[in-house]
């Protein structure tokens, strides 16, 4: 027998069993004030991912830069930029996310947080992104739920 919703006011005692605390518990989780001026450089070679993380980031007042492939990421940090956050997707053109460039970053001592992003969710996938360097994997997209704690902790909260 399929479940039906009840009918009148029941509905709405219904939708609000938890008087919105776990609206509220959401919304706690997802908002936050930076004290800090924090950094992320963006490196996806989808212009519409990208745009959507850098969106997402200064949402939250984070200042960021993007690239489109690995070599420019490499190119950028080499050249003494220095960043708290890199998010990185793991397939890329030109040095790609997941060996090439996480490793080449890595390599130079750069110790900012990491984050790999990818619409690969494999465990295998996941095991080889932390292997090569990332500090957290997160299957695309990047949400405030996952992003949020992370800038917390980055800006000492």
């Amino acid at each position: 027998m399929a479940p039906t919703l009840p009918s009148g006011d029941q509905s709405s005692d219904q939708d609000n069993w938890d008087n919105g605390r776990l609206a509220r518990k959401r919304q706690l989780l997802t908002e936050i004030v930076l004290r800090n001026r924090l950094t992320a450089l963006v490196v996806d070679g989808d212009t519409t991912c990208r745009v959507l993380e850098q969106l997402l980031l200064r949402s939250y007042g984070v200042q960021t830069q993007g690239v489109d492939n690995g070599r420019d990421a490499v190119t950028l940090i080499a050249s003494g930029v220095k960043f708290n956050l890199i998010i990185i997707d793991m397939i890329l053109p030109i040095l790609n996310g997941l060996e090439k460039a996480t490793r080449q970053i890595r390599d130079m001592g750069v110790h900012c947080k990491m984050l790999g992003v990818t619409a690969c969710s494999g465990e295998s996938e996941r095991q080889a992104f932390l292997a090569a360097g990332v500090d957290v994997f997160i299957e695309k997209p990047l949400d405030p739920e996952h992003l949020v704690p992370i800038l917390r902790e980055l800006d000492g909260q």
